[in-house]
């Protein structure tokens, strides 16, 4: 069997796994960006990242024409799924991560026994249309983000491999949103969001729980489009990724401005 590609464990489990978070992160990232976070899941989870090319391990390879080929996109990182030991598998996303751990929750609904879903609209058609864009009106989404320092962007050859991996990936999210639009997840996710998101507000986050079984848990914690990377918010997170699958959220972390709730 080849080594995987498009997947890698990015925090092993203490013994054998008990569970399976799947890590898949916004635009233009990595998955470790997120590990601080998910770092903080119980100690028998293991953490697995999902990385497209143009960054991280991936980072020497071209990002072009994967936005082109979604459901190939899809396949492959199924196809390594599949292929690891079974295991109660979470998908987490954040940003154009979640729409992408959402087709795959719909792509095989088997796979997935808990889906959490963080800063991304619950209706693709809120998603922004960023094809064709200026490279302006991109860094101005990289920059209300806030998760690329100044500094890095004043730097023209970062500058230029920031907006190509953006523009892939953001290309590939509407992809993504336009194959889901009309399909319904098949489990009820636990939906995240920042109180003071510049991208996603807190009430477009609303339409997941139309779209899946009853039972879609809520929670908005203070902060902006990267509250999950916020310390104070990292327990929190973990809690309610644990408990996506079953474990009970309430059990760590301080409570989101709403308080949580299930819809």
């Amino acid at each position: 069997m080849s080594e995987p590609r498009w997947t890698t464990v990015v925090r092993p489990a203490a013994g054998a796994p008990r569970a399976r978070v799947v890590v898949l992160p916004h635009s233009g990232s990595g998955p470790n960006t997120l590990l601080p976070t998910l770092r903080r899941l119980p100690g028998d989870h293991e953490v697995v990242g999902v990385t497209l090319p143009g960054r991280e391990r991936r980072f020497a390879e071209s990002c072009a024409g994967v936005a082109d080929d979604p459901e190939g996109v899809l396949r492959a990182v199924l196809a390594e799924l599949e292929a690891a030991p079974p295991a109660p598998t979470v998908l987490f996303g954040h940003s154009m991560g979640a729409v992408f751990a959402a087709a795959l929750a719909v792509e095989a609904p088997g796979l997935c026994r808990g889906l959490v879903l963080s800063a991304y609209p619950g209706h693709p058609a809120a998603a922004e249309r960023t094809a064709e864009w200026t490279d302006e009106e991109l860094l101005d989404v990289v920059r209300r983000g806030g998760g690329t320092p100044e500094e890095a962007l004043a730097e023209e050859a970062v500058r230029e491999h920031v907006l190509r991996v953006m523009r892939c990936d953001l290309t590939l999210e509407q992809r993504f949103a336009a194959r889901i639009a009309a399909k319904r997840l098949p489990v009820a996710p636990t939906v995240l969001g920042g109180l003071t998101d510049r991208i996603v507000t807190p009430e477009e986050l609303d339409g997941w729980a139309s779209r899946a079984p009853a039972g879609t848990r809520r929670r908005i914690f203070p902060g902006g489009h990267f509250y999950l990377l916020d310390p104070a918010h990292a327990d929190a997170v973990a809690a309610e990724t644990a408990g996506a699958l079953g474990t009970p959220a309430d059990q760590a972390g301080p409570v989101g401005v709403d308080g949580g709730g299930r819809r």
